[in-house]
């Protein structure tokens, strides 16, 4: 007789799906909503000091320019001492003006651009070479900020015992904020001359005027001013 064996069926064990609570849900989405709360609250501190190293670097960028321009520009007196040009352009109108801008050096191709400086010519009988002087098609073509360098008679200029206002006003003028720089070229016998520098920054386009106004310049606060020198 054939034996039948017979196997035991297996049994079935019902599980209970495992899952979160709803107060476990509300507390993880608590957790990261206060998480992403302070990475945002952090996010803005970061982005101000990356701005303010990128002006920092921009200052930079333009003090150092204005100064080599200065120092060893070439077209600043072709003909000539770049010591006395610079002197008689500020002795003009007591301070003088240079602007520095990026600009497009090609109207095909607006990836070229380029570095501009030069003296911004607002007097018919300046000493300063023609090519140190900012053009206005070059004023139109920038690209970016225009910054306008004021120069004009340092507080550090030397004042002699006999005659303290020999070479400069011993206050400044209440409308421009300036020193009047009060010797002739002929009558200055240093050997350096210090100048005060200003620097503002003002957006490109119609709303930019050649003409340096000291009067409304005086109630601007200026990005960056220091001393600097030119010798003979």
């Amino acid at each position: 007789m054939k034996s039948t064996t017979f196997e035991p069926s297996p049994i079935l064990i019902k599980r209970e799906s495992c899952g979160f609570s709803l107060i476990e849900v509300v507390l993880a989405i608590g957790i990261f909503l206060i998480t992403v709360l302070a990475l945002v609250g952090l996010l803005g501190p970061t982005l101000q000091s990356v701005d303010e190293v990128e002006k920092t670097d921009e200052v930079s960028s333009v003090v150092n320019t204005v100064n080599a321009f200065l120092q060893s520009s070439p077209d600043i007196a072709p003909n000539g001492s770049k010591f006395d040009a610079i002197y008689d352009a500020v002795k003009g109108e007591n301070f003088a003006t240079i602007l520095v801008f990026r600009a497009y050096l090609d109207s095909n191709d607006p990836s070229l651009i380029g570095l501009k400086v030069g003296f911004n010519n607002e007097a018919t009988d300046t000493p300063i070479g023609t090519d140190a002087i900012i053009t206005d098609a070059e004023i139109a073509d920038a690209a970016g900020p225009i910054y306008r360098v004021v120069l004009s008679a340092s507080s550090v200029l030397p004042t002699p015992t006999d005659d303290p206002e020999k070479y400069r006003s011993a206050e400044r003028d209440e409308d421009t904020l300036v020193y009047t720089l009060k010797a002739d070229l002929s009558d200055y016998l240093e050997g350096y001359f210090a100048m005060e520098v200003r620097i503002f920054a003002e957006a490109p386009g119609p709303s930019f005027t050649r003409t340096t106004n000291l009067g409304e310049l005086a109630g601007v606060e200026p990005i960056f001013e220091y001393n600097t020198a030119v010798v003979r």
